[in-house]
């Protein structure tokens, strides 16, 4: 029997952020930027089983990805995974679960047989990617991050699944209200991924292997869905790749139940 994973989008934008991996050796919960209450609900509608969860891993402590982490830990009795950094800056807030593990950026670790590989993303805090792996199955997950260095490069080519980051336009923010200031953020090495450098960075990371792509941590303000699907689905057909299924990911809407198998 080949061996499979099912991903799950529970939510991804700025008002919050969370992916449901299940593997045949337990599930784990990528961020947990929504209330419990909300992660629960998403959850139920998504038909993921929160029982399931035997770690829940947080990519950085911007509230959008960490908003849930106590709360849901705690009434799950389940271990938070994230650095030291990002551990003292949710002490600080009072949103500490009672069980936490701490890691280096760049470390490979398991939890309960799945594989958990590490590595830093530039971003104005101290954020983290992560690469699952379970059975054979590799998943690449990287939002929040304003370049992709070699390093990150490495980990994400050729994962059968991939989760990356298409969050703007250009024109669409330097067009916007925000202020300047949050313009060159958004737009600096630390800041955020806009559509054309995510689609320059197709040929390089999607493999043969690769057979799903989401797009996700689209700005509602300052990005457009159908723009992403048009230069994905240009870039995928300059490439050949036909048989590869890219979804833009949703921030109110859970996604459906993906499959990913080997």
């Amino acid at each position: 029997m080949a061996a499979e994973i099912f991903l799950n989008s529970l939510g991804s934008g700025s008002e919050g952020n969370s992916f449901f991996i299940d593997t045949p050796a337990g599930a784990l919960l990528i961020d947990q930027g929504f209330s419990r209450k909300e992660l629960l609900a998403r959850m139920e509608r998504s038909q993921c089983d929160p029982g399931r969860i035997c770690g829940a891993l947080l990519t950085h402590s911007h509230s959008d990805h960490c908003l849930g982490a106590r709360v849901l830990c705690d009434t799950l009795n389940i271990p938070l995974y994230a650095t030291m950094s990002t551990v003292t800056h949710l002490a600080k807030r009072k949103n500490l679960p009672k069980a936490v593990r701490t890691f280096e950026a760049g470390a490979s670790f398991e939890i309960s047989g799945i594989g958990v590989t590490t590595f830093p993303l530039p971003h104005d805090v101290d954020t983290v990617g992560f690469k699952i792996s379970c059975g054979g199955i590799s998943v690449g997950i990287a939002t929040d991050l304003g370049c992709a260095g070699a390093n990150i490069r490495r980990e994400l080519a050729n994962c059968h699944a991939l989760v990356l980051e298409s969050n703007y336009d250009r024109q669409m923010l330097m067009n916007s209200n925000r202020s300047l200031d949050l313009k060159r953020r958004i737009c600096s090495f630390k800041g955020h991924l806009d559509n054309t450098y995510t689609a320059e960075l197709l040929p390089e990371l999607l493999g043969d292997k690769t057979a799903l792509l989401l797009l996700a941590h689209v700005s509602r303000e300052c990005n457009d869905p159908e723009m992403i699907r048009q230069i994905c689905a240009e870039t995928l057909q300059k490439m050949e790749r036909s048989d590869l299924h890219f979804e833009v990911l949703q921030q109110h809407v859970p996604s459906e139940k993906f499959r990913v198998s080997c």
